[in-house]
């Protein structure tokens, strides 16, 4: 890096010094050139082009010494920024910058502009409001992908709110919410619970109510069958395994306590085969027709001689 600012210096100071240089000797010329013009008539036509050349050169001058002038002033802040950052994070508000540098936030953020139009290699970025400086592609990089996943976040809150408020969604909605919730108790509770066993029931039942919670939200027209599982049964289970939880933490345990969790462990045992024979009863339906449109096809086939024997093309056409 600090090789790459001497070379920028070095190339913003070149532009400087042959601006200057520039603008001393055209300047002069021009100034010759147009006291001759004003002061040999005879020679007007020759000394009319010459001066507008040099005021042409002499202004062009006086671009690339500002030129030179503005980006090595530039490269010395973007240099600044860069070492205040080093010292302190990587990321930091440009008014807290302000604060340290005193350099003003709109200066800053134009340097920030300049950085990007000239293509300087800074390692150096802001954020979309340029609110924000950050150092490190890889902290860029981070910054972005937070700011892709809030904006996703985002999106799909809106898409939440707006089926919550459609009558004809809201109910579906709240079912999605009621699911991923019981979904995200149910393994809370596993992370909670040491014993294998309980830990076995708890996988065995999130698997299965995820299941269910999935087909149902391909099958929407389904919903009306979960009614008595989400109002009851489910709600009734996950007030056993909390209980269980709150067991398991007691530093003593007497042995009604560990009656009571062995009962529980039963009761989710026998809850798990019903919410397994709920997810079947849910394929139930579709198994029946495509049992029934296999027998059909079958049948179909047997009567148009496809099955048993060589198909009697002569026999097909007639």
């Amino acid at each position: 890096m600090e090789r790459f600012v001497k070379d920028k210096n070095r190339s913003s100071t070149a532009r400087f010094v042959i601006g200057i240089i520039g603008i001393v000797i055209f300047g002069t010329l021009f100034v010759i050139s147009l006291v001759s013009l004003l002061l040999i008539s005879l020679l007007f036509y020759v000394f009319l082009p010459l001066t507008v050349i040099f005021a042409i050169l002499f202004i062009l001058s006086g671009a690339l010494m500002n030129s030179g002038l503005k980006r090595k002033n530039v490269i010395q802040r973007l240099s600044r920024y860069m070492a205040e950052l080093s010292a302190k994070q990587e990321v930091m508000s440009i008014d807290d910058m302000t604060s340290v540098t005193g350099f003003l936030p709109m200066q800053i953020k134009n340097d920030m502009r300049m950085l990007r139009r000239w293509d300087l290699s800074f390692d150096l970025y802001t954020d979309r409001e340029e609110k924000t400086l950050i150092k490190g592609r890889s902290s860029y990089d981070l910054y972005l992908e937070t700011e892709r996943q809030r904006e996703q976040l985002a999106r799909e809150e809106a898409e939440r709110q707006n089926r919550l408020n459609d009558p004809d969604k809201a109910t579906f909605e709240a079912f999605r919410i009621e699911s991923r919730g019981i979904l995200d108790r149910i393994r809370a509770a596993n992370l909670l619970l040491p014993g294998e066993e309980i830990s076995e029931k708890l996988y065995r039942l999130e698997k299965t109510a995820k299941r269910i919670f999935e087909h149902i939200e391909n099958n929407p027209e389904k919903l009306p069958e979960t009614r008595k599982l989400m109002n009851y049964h489910l709600p009734t289970t996950m007030k056993l395994i909390e209980k269980y939880c709150e067991y398991d933490g007691l530093e003593y345990q007497p042995q009604n306590v560990a009656e009571a969790k062995s009962d529980i462990e039963k009761a989710l045992a026998a809850a798990n085969e019903a919410f397994e024979n709920f997810l079947e009863s849910l394929y139930h339906t579709e198994t029946l027709d495509v049992t029934t449109d296999a027998e059909v096809l079958k049948k179909m086939f047997e009567k148009d001689g496809l099955t048993g024997r060589r198909f009697d093309i002569k026999g097909d056409e007639k």
